[in-house]
């Protein structure tokens, strides 16, 4: 294929509708399907060579899930670059005459540069609606509800003020609202972490009633606070990446960082802020992973350190095992399924039914 006609075919398959919205979703694509459909990238490897030529894999993804594309061009490996070159992760590409093909009891989509291409689309082309996950408008909105009676019910006047502080700003709820909890662990959809601060709210309480231990407004304001950092870390366009300052520094460090922020604000216009509290409510945010080795700052030194870990470790722990359970059940009709688990770092067995 010539320079020129590489680039007419180019031409042409920039001309998509405008705004066009998604048919085909990575969770119903089976093998043999044709793809014809907009996706998002999520990663990207070099071109490599092989005996007819040069190919490159990318990663895609919509709303329902991800999945890899093998591009297998031709001997022309300057075109084969030039189009690797032509779009970034995080943007949106048109897949056209592309070919779901099972490898290593996985789909993924094949695309021969004779008879198919990729194009990168332009924002005004695609809604982002088909590209991430989402609680939708009215359960954010309950669930938001359940965190303003939850900031309400603080009886300490220094630690309202503080929340305050964030939770008057219409820009932060909006962030607060839309923020996902992870990129692929848990919670890794808009609105997760707002769902994953109200089930850690949920669980400390449960802990203190059954204990009889803790200061609860220190408490449900460590977990309210403990993961806003993530507003900062991730970036949510088409897919949850992560922000260079995220990969740099991360969540717990950013949200103990905005929190004396706030702190050092609301002292400067007079509102007293006792420095033995915000050395408290600082631990919390810094300890609640709860291990070094899992990026913890510091471990849990007080009662309530220790409950918001545990109440934030489960909550994780718990979703990711589910998520893991509803992601295999929508791909297979077995009863077990051999499921990474992180937690363990190695797959293991896992059971599916729901009718026992």
């Amino acid at each position: 294929m010539s320079l020129y006609n590489y680039e007419r075919k180019m031409s042409e398959a920039n001309k998509v509708d405008a705004k066009r919205r998604k048919n085909q979703f990575v969770e119903k694509l089976d093998e043999g399907d044709l793809v014809n459909d907009f996706f998002a990238v999520k990663s990207k490897q070099p071109p490599r060579d092989y005996k007819n030529g040069t190919w490159f894999n990318v990663v895609v993804s919509d709303k329902t899930g991800q999945i890899s594309l093998k591009f297998w061009g031709g001997e022309n490996k300057e075109h084969v670059k030039k189009l690797y070159n032509s779009f970034k992760v995080g943007d949106v590409i048109h897949i056209k005459n592309g070919k779901v093909e099972i490898y290593e009891d996985k789909p993924q989509i094949s695309l021969n540069e004779k008879k198919g291409y990729i194009k990168k689309i332009n924002v005004d082309e695609f809604d982002v609606v088909d590209f991430l996950p989402s609680l939708g408008t009215k359960k954010i909105n309950e669930l938001y509800d359940q965190l303003e009676k939850e900031i309400e019910n603080i009886q300490n006047e220094q630690l309202k003020n503080l929340l305050t502080s964030f939770f008057n700003d219409r820009d932060f709820i909006k962030k607060f609202k839309e923020c996902p909890s992870a990129i692929s662990y848990h919670h890794n959809y808009i609105g997760g972490n707002l769902e994953h601060t109200i089930s850690v709210i949920n669980l400390c309480k449960k802990i203190i009633e059954t204990y009889h231990v803790g200061n609860q407004d220190l408490l449900i304001t460590g977990a309210i606070l403990h993961d806003i950092g993530k507003i900062k870390e991730y970036n949510t366009v088409v897919s949850i990446d992560k922000t260079s300052e995220g990969n740099f520094i991360g969540h717990i460090v950013m949200g103990d960082r905005w929190v004396r922020e706030k702190i050092d604000e609301l002292r400067k216009k007079g509102t007293r802020f006792d420095e033995s509290l915000e050395t408290h409510i600082s631990h919390l945010i810094l300890s609640h992973h709860g291990r070094y080795e899992y990026g913890s700052p510091r471990i849990p030194q007080t009662i309530e350190a220790c409950v918001l870990h545990q109440a934030d470790n489960m909550d994780a722990q718990v979703k990711n095992f589910i998520q893991n359970i509803e992601e295999f059940r929508r791909n297979s009709d077995d009863d077990w399924a051999f499921i990474w688990d992180s937690d363990i770092g190695r797959k293991r067995n896992m059971f599916l039914r729901e009718d026992y």
